[in-house]
Order: C-alpha cells, then structure tokens, then sequence
C-alpha cells in the first residue's frame, strides 16, 4: 500500500528537479522515492557501522597497518 505525500519546493528546486527527470526519463515521484530510499539505506547503514565500531573499541580490539601485517605474514 502507498500513502500519498505533498512536499513544497522552491521555485528553483522545482525547476531542476523538472530539468533533471525529463532528461533521465523519469517521474519525479520515482527520483523522491528512490532518494528518500537511500537516505535511509545510507543512514541505516551508518548508524550500524558506528554500533559494531563502538562494539569493537569496547572490546579492546587492535588494527595492524597494512605494513606490520607484510612484515609478520609476508
């Protein structure tokens, strides 16, 4: 199911938004769902690496460089 939605926009917003979906032959709800999907992709992703990085630090876990890790394990 779908919910409708009225978002206002510039003037200038419009027209670019306009300018780029004719020329990417798209709807400009398609753009605004796509965006709006990976917003939330790419915030929801952020949020877990921050998670499972605090993890990691909380468990006194280390990191070698690239260098270190040629010099024990060739």
């Amino acid at each position: 199911m779908s919910s409708p939605i009225s978002v206002r926009l510039e003037d200038s917003l419009n027209e670019a938004l306009d300018q780029y979906t004719t020329a990417k032959g798209i709807s400009k709800a398609e753009f605004i769902r796509t965006a709006i999907t990976e917003k939330l992709e790419d915030d929801y992703d952020i949020t877990l690496a921050d998670k499972v990085y605090e993890e990691w630090l909380e468990d006194d876990r280390k990191t070698i460089s690239f260098s270190e890790m040629m010099e024990r394990y060739g």
